[in-house]
């Protein structure tokens, strides 16, 4: 079972976000559920927005008024003065904190109040919170406001929270009376925890180590073209994680499936052999570069029961099978995961 905090850490690696994330208080004793800890997360860090002041820009306004103010709007105002209403339409900028990302850190706040697991104390400190918004408009959330938002240098310290607004989001779904919010299990959602555990680690090497550099790499077919109909091409073969150094090339695939084996139908277990064809593909057809000739490869899982370190020599090509436990505390799966990029020893036992 993975420690709530634990999936917590894994997103913010996977949001780049980690340094900011252990600047906010988790609370003494462990989160029973994902719910209450996003919850805790979202109101600590919106009281601290709320001590900085929340971000504020111009707005376009048009109000009556009895006074000029900004441009007026001749038609509207005519009508106006048309039915004996001594005022006038005027467009004008005011700067407000009425903003899509305060509005969706406000509705994030309720949302998590009324989910189904939540602590009563936590939830009515969500919504005195959200209260100390008054002047930042109430919206019914959709997953469209997020790709909405549009966050520059001045107010990117915004960023975290709204991911973890969007990680929320992701977790509550609507009750069927339409009265509160039931959490749904998203580390049983393959395809999206296969994204985070890939951007997980290549987030982590690339911030806690600097022996190797993380850089994108697509590898080239190792082949020539015998037909010229036009009609298709061999698919793109990008890496997941590739890492680079002096005298090293290593490419990693990661992948989060519930077991790191497969069973025979005589019982017998092996590796997963379509993620090994795989790899072997990126290595071999790589390795038509010399300076891939040598190339190091590594299959890396989430452990689920078994743990696992094989290394072998696969063609010239040194190859790791292994498992990562994210049970662990998480200074212990920092360590297992530096470890993991020791150089294999050709011929030691």
């Amino acid at each position: 079972m993975i420690p709530i905090e634990n999936i917590y850490y894994l997103f913010c690696y996977a949001w780049n976000r980690f340094e900011e994330a252990q600047a906010i208080p988790l609370g003494a004793s462990p989160s029973p559920d994902l719910p209450n800890l996003l919850g805790r997360v979202l109101l600590h860090g919106t009281r601290r927005l709320l001590r900085r002041g929340l971000d504020r820009n111009y707005q376009d306004r048009t109000e009556d008024l009895a006074t000029v103010r900004g441009r007026i709007e001749l038609g509207d105002t005519m009508q106006l003065q048309a039915r004996s209403i001594r005022r006038l339409v005027c467009e004008f900028d005011e700067l407000s904190h009425d903003l899509l990302h305060n509005q969706i850190i406000k509705a994030s706040l309720r949302r998590l109040a009324r989910a189904e697991s939540i602590e009563q104390s936590l939830a009515k400190e969500l919504v005195r919170t959200a209260a100390r918004m008054p002047d930042v408009t109430d919206i019914w959330l959709d997953r469209s406001a997020f790709a909405r938002v549009q966050l520059h240098r001045n107010n990117a310290y915004y960023d975290l929270l709204l991911k973890v607004a969007e990680l929320a989001f992701d977790c509550l779904l609507p009750e069927a009376g339409g009265h509160g919010f039931a959490f749904q299990d998203i580390l049983r959602d393959e395809t999206k925890m296969a994204r985070v555990f890939e951007d997980f680690v290549r987030n982590f090497y690339r911030t806690e180590q600097t022996a190797l550099q993380v850089l994108p790499l697509t590898v080239s077919w190792d082949a020539l073209p015998l037909s010229r109909t036009g009609t298709g091409r061999l698919p793109a073969m990008i890496a997941d994680i590739y890492l680079k150094g002096a005298e090293r090339r290593l490419i990693i695939d990661t992948k989060y499936y519930a077991n790191a084996l497969q069973r025979s139908l005589h019982g017998t277990e092996s590796f997963q052999s379509s993620n090994l064809y795989q790899l072997f593909a990126y290595l071999k057809n790589a390795a038509a570069d010399p300076l891939f000739a040598s190339c190091e490869g590594m299959l890396l899982y989430p452990m689920n029961g078994s743990r696992l370190k094989e290394t072998f020599l696969i063609q010239e090509h040194p190859v790791t099978l292994a498992t990562i436990d994210l049970a662990l505390p998480w200074p212990e799966i920092a360590e297992s995961l530096l470890t993991l990029l020791q150089p294999i020893e050709i011929g030691a036992e």
